[in-house]
């Protein structure tokens, strides 16, 4: 009895302690909304006014419900209060530690009344040139390079796998067209091809030391790979050592070697006492008479993909008193800038088949030649085969009979007119060309479009917000698994699905989340993932082609093609390291470790680092850690003549903060040249000048100071303290429109790091936004949050960012098309009224 009595008890103060905390909680709640709210008023109702209604937006007359009721409005709203927009610069602000109050509250208020939709719409995504050509490399072994065949994608926020922007035109279909007979070509062989010639370009660079990746005991060269249609004999012809007017080159005896996948198969000497005589004596003819010693040398190739090697052995480099060492990163076989020894300045030429002799097994037909024939009545039966194994690839779906019958007429045109290889490779063509290859579509569920249509009269199914109120947004579905598997591949891969992955989607076990997770983990560590680096996150920062900057040689004598090289191999294998081997993505900011060659780590003024070679190097000095410190970054934030703050800062907050700031007014000139016959100012000064302007100075003032912590560096990444042309010492000083003061990139690097999910949701939103291929809305940003808490209790690692996009409904869902204007979409606007 008394046991009772104690739980009744118990029971009663738990129920009298709940019914005193929740409204308690509530009113607590209610207080906390009002006052973030007057806070909001009073900063922020100057602008977004009935009278004004600054960027379309009025504060005025509505509450704090407002922000989970119009989700669009306030994500906006906090991305630029995040980045310091809003309040504009100059007008009455609160201090840091309130506007982060303000924010935490806006998304916490957004992600409780969070509804509808939980996914985007992504429409037909056609294989960018870069998908295109490495799931052309894994389905048929064919290594092509795709910016040879197909024109430029269209760019969004740098990636080129945005669905929305890959258009399409006749002429565009015909260049896929024309690229997808020359793979099937390609693949097949030619048992009796026609006489053909192909030339490669030349190396950059002085050639004076060991070429990476090349064999070791080597000098300079150059390594090309290049299918070849058929067995037979091939012609070499390397068309300029350096056998010039001044036959510097020809000093002492070098040996030329060339290898065919890494086997010698030729080998000549080149200078020496007799070439450097015959040619002082006999001039350009006895140059082009030395030449010939390397012209139509001849190759037994078979058929298929080979590397070709041209390098020169490696010889002593023997003491002497001469001032050998000129303007070359090393010191070595120069003098004043002249190489006194042979290299690679021509390209070279390839010619052939001489007297082919038919086709040998090669991995490409190994991947498309399932059965062979042994009679003329089993070679259609053979070719379904191959169509059917072929194409379930390369469709990413099982096929029916149905899809087989379609692609048989062009095996039987092609049969017609020559043999059983000519109609395959005429199936082939006509599987690269088929839509089912070329583009990817997401298909919604049977009926669920007439569902949506008959829903026009009220609400979309699902689609209601936090207030019960009728939308007009469409709802979603989940995606099957072969669209799973589909978008998976590409996110990872930037192809399609691997045997194991596709045969998973097949059975319908993709979606559980133990095989999806599973999945995840095994294509991360996969080579293939590499293309997380050099699809997703160079093209994320914007320092994939390095070659629009162009650094005046006048003022950057220091710089070469070379040391552009090595800034992108720098920050490729940087990437690499920070994010497939699962580090905290903040290491990207504050790393220690870099790769260095020699002449980076030279340039860079790191000591210790020997020969060509890239490797592992920890950094002594803060101000490098990190990307603030690649040359890669600097440099692409630059011009080709003087550094940039304005650039170097907008980077920093589009790419690593997720605030990317207001673009300048229409027509605005910015002119930062020295004035005629004033005394040199710094180009803080300058730009301080072009801050006069009220029209200039609102963004310039949030932009500039992230710009000018990194005003240490060059244009080329080096180190200086003293402006070249003012003489006057760098001043790195700012501070941040936060209020944070910063001086130089390790209190820059600091500042950026105050918030410690800040470049976590950074990295996030991109990521996600190049997963589903598609611009993130406002109805993403609570996914993305929801992701980043989630990865802060892994410490913010890559792969753990990677799984909470994958298990997001905007990855794994997709919302029904939005109705056309003036149907569905008013009726459900008016009577939202």
């Amino acid at each position: 009895m008394n046991r009772v009595s104690l739980a009744i008890g118990t029971l009663a103060a738990v129920g009298l302690g709940a019914a005193v905390y929740w409204p308690l909680h509530s009113r607590l709640e209610a207080r906390r909304s009002a006052e973030q709210w007057q806070a909001l008023k009073t900063y922020c109702t100057d602008c977004h006014n009935q009278a004004e209604a600054a960027g379309g937006v009025v504060f005025e007359g509505v509450g704090a419900d407002a922000i989970a009721a119009k989700p669009e409005i306030f994500e906006a709203s906090i991305r630029k209060l995040r980045g310091g927009l809003m309040p504009p610069p100059g007008n009455p602000r609160p201090d840091q530690a309130h506007i982060e109050q303000f924010v935490r509250y806006a998304e916490a208020s957004i992600d409780r009344g969070a509804h509808e939709p939980r996914a985007g719409y992504t429409s037909v995504q056609r294989l960018n040139r870069t998908e295109y050509a490495a799931t052309v490399k894994d389905l048929l072994g064919v290594e092509i390079d795709a910016k040879q065949y197909l024109p430029n994608e269209i760019e969004v926020d740098g990636f080129d796998n945005i669905a929305a922007a890959l258009s399409v035109s006749p002429a565009f279909l015909e260049q896929y067209l024309g690229v997808a007979r020359k793979v099937a070509r390609l693949a097949i062989g030619e048992p009796a091809p026609k006489l053909a010639s192909v030339y490669f370009a030349p190396p950059s660079g002085d050639q004076d030391g060991y070429t990476d990746g090349l064999p070791p005991g080597t000098r300079g060269g150059a390594r090309f790979t290049h299918p070849f249609p058929a067995d037979g004999e091939y012609r070499f012809t390397i068309t300029d050592l350096d056998v010039g007017l001044y036959p510097r080159s020809l000093e002492t005896e070098q040996t030329v070697v060339v290898l065919l996948d890494r086997d010698e198969v030729f080998r000549a000497k080149l200078g020496g006492r007799e070439d450097l005589a015959l040619v002082d004596h006999g001039g350009a003819p006895a140059r082009a008479e030395i030449m010939k010693r390397f012209a139509g040398i001849p190759l037994h190739v078979t058929a298929g993909v080979h590397e070709i090697v041209v390098t020169f052995v490696e010889r002593g480099r023997a003491a002497t008193d001469e001032a050998i060492f000129g303007f070359t990163p090393y010191g070595g076989f120069s003098y004043q800038g002249q190489m006194r020894v042979p290299r690679l300045i021509g390209g070279v030429e390839l010619k052939g088949p001489y007297s082919p002799t038919g086709v040998s097994h090669t991995a490409s037909r190994d991947k498309i030649f399932v059965c062979t024939p042994a009679a003329a009545s089993e070679e259609r039966p053979c070719a379904e085969k191959i169509a059917a194994t072929l194409a379930r690839r390369a469709f990413r779906r099982p096929l029916g009979a149905d899809d087989v019958a379609r692609l048989m007429p062009f095996y039987d045109s092609g049969r017609k007119s020559g043999s059983f290889d000519t109609g395959v490779e005429q199936l082939v063509t006509a599987i690269l060309a088929s839509p089912d290859f070329l583009y990817r579509a997401i298909e919604p569920p049977a009926g669920a479009l007439v569902a949506k249509s008959d829903a026009a009269g009220g609400a979309p199914t699902g689609a209601k917000s936090g207030a019960g109120v009728a939308t007009s947004t469409p709802a979603s579905f989940a995606l099957d698994d072969l669209a799973l598997a589909s978008r998976l591949s590409f996110f990872l891969w930037n192809q399609g699905p691997d045997d194991e992955l596709l045969a998973i989607a097949e059975r319908g076990a993709l979606h559980e989340p133990r095989a999806l997770d599973a999945q995840v983990d095994r294509m991360l560590a996969d080579p293939r993932a590499e293309t997380l680096v050099t699809s997703f996150a160079l093209k994320w920062l914007n320092v994939d082609d390095l070659t629009a900057v162009v650094p005046d040689a006048q003022i950057f004598p220091e710089f070469s093609d070379a040391l552009r090289t090595d800034f992108a191999a720098e920050i490729e294998l940087f990437l690499k390291s920070a994010l497939l081997d699962n580090h905290d993505v903040r290491e990207l900011l504050t790393s220690d470790q870099t790769f260095l060659n020699e002449r980076l780590a030279r340039h860079y003024g790191v000591t210790g680092v020997h020969g060509p070679q890239f490797r592992r190097v920890k950094l002594d000095d803060p101000a490098r850690f990190g990307l603030l410190g690649k040359g890669a970054v600097l440099l692409r934030t630059s011009y080709g003549d003087r550094t940039s703050p304005v650039l170097r800062g907008a980077w920093v907050l589009d790419k690593l903060m997720g605030t990317p700031p207001t673009p300048p007014p229409p027509n605005v000139v910015v002119d930062l040249t020295q004035k005629a016959g004033e005394k040199p100012k710094t180009l803080r000064a300058r730009l301080e000048r072009h801050r006069t302007d009220a029209v200039c100075s609102g963004c310039h003032s949030v932009i500039d100071p992230y710009g000018l912590a990194l005003e240490n560096f060059t244009v080329t990444g080096q180190w200086r303290t003293v402006d070249r042309e003012a003489h006057e010492p760098i001043d790195a000083g700012s501070t941040l429109v936060t209020g944070t003061a910063v001086n130089g990139p390790v209190a820059l690097r600091n500042a950026l790091l105050e918030r410690p999910d800040q470049f976590p949701q950074a990295v996030t939103e991109k990521l996600m936004m190049y997963a589903i291929g598609r611009k993130l809305a406002y109805h993403d940003m609570t996914q993305v949050r929801a992701i980043v808490q989630d990865g802060a209790k892994h410490d913010y690692r890559f792969a753990e960012l990677v799984h909470g996009v994958v298990r997001s409904d905007a990855f794994r869902e997709q919302a029904l098309p939005a109705a056309p204007k003036g149907g569905a979409q008013t009726v459900a606007r008016i009577e939202a009224k």
